[in-house]
């Protein structure tokens, strides 16, 4: 993406001139003040930018699969439990979905992804295996579009822990003097979606 050309040589622009190493407290100087502050504006917005994307891709994957499964009703020839089942599947999904806090839990980031290959599985044989498949093109069209936007989950993924990586470099470099640049009280560095050694 284009924001890393520009904001990852600023960051590494400011990080150099302000050292990295920089764990006591210094009075800063409006100016690096002011450039600090941008660099972590940019990044943070970034990083917001990303999981909003992650989350709206998510989000199109779970209506998706209902409206697969609306289809399935129109189409009046289907399992009706089985039917009932998977709604309740996708619902769980979404109820087990991780946030940017809790997602600092590795098993639950493993459990959703455990529980979304499940669902996925089990609507795309419940509906390929419908004798009306081929009769109703839009199921085959949404099941594509859930694994298109599946694959872009996980590309959103890494792009965020990209950019988690150098909120939390940031964090760790201007430690002593991160309330006046961020303007914020306790700031966390983020987790991320790569299991840490």
């Amino acid at each position: 993406m284009n924001f890393f050309k520009f904001s990852l040589p600023l960051f590494l622009l400011v990080m150099i001139i302000g050292g990295c190493n920089k764990k006591t407290s210094t009075t800063l100087s409006p100016s690096t003040v002011d450039s600090l502050k941008s660099v972590f504006q940019e990044i943070d917005s970034n990083l917001e930018t990303t999981w909003q994307e992650m989350i709206t891709d998510d989000d199109e994957k779970l209506d998706n699969l209902r409206r697969i499964l609306q289809e399935v009703e129109y189409s009046g020839s289907y399992n009706r439990l089985q039917l009932d089942s998977l709604k309740k599947d996708i619902d769980k999904l979404e109820a087990a979905r991780y946030d940017q806090q809790t997602m600092s839990d590795s098993e639950l980031i493993n459990q959703y992804d455990s529980l979304t290959n499940q669902v996925l599985g089990e609507v795309t044989i419940f509906t390929t295996r419908l004798q009306q498949f081929e009769q109703y093109p839009i199921m085959g069209r949404l099941l594509q579009e859930v694994f298109e936007a599946d694959d872009r989950v996980l590309h959103h993924r890494i792009q965020y822990d990209k950019i988690a990586k150098q909120y939390n470099s940031f964090l760790e470099a201007y430690e002593p003097d991160i309330q006046v640049v961020a303007r914020q009280k306790n700031l966390q560095p983020k987790p991320l979606f790569e299991l840490q050694n």
